[in-house]
């Protein structure tokens, strides 16, 4: 994936946790009960997380890039992504 669209992805998905937390605000502010506040706060933080392993996966694939062995960087980035998981 080009830089360009792995930027855009990851601003999307940011944007996306922006609008959840907003949600949360609100979820707040109307004093929704804790158990539901709790489940949306969960939500954020699995998809930051997600979000941190795209970043870690695009920028290794960058860095990567020179390996002539495709296959081989295929390897290190699924052995990656198994450990941050």
């Amino acid at each position: 994936m080009p830089e360009s669209e792995r930027k855009e992805e990851v601003l999307s998905r940011l944007k996306n946790i922006k609008g959840h937390i907003e949600g949360i605000i609100k979820m707040v502010e109307e004093g929704k009960e804790c158990e539901e506040i709790m489940l949306q706060i969960i939500a954020v933080k699995k998809a930051l997380e997600k979000v941190g392993y795209f970043i870690i996966e695009s920028h290794a694939e960058k860095c990567l890039s020179d390996v002539e062995n495709k296959a081989q960087i295929q390897k290190i980035l699924n052995i990656m992504m198994k450990f941050l998981s």
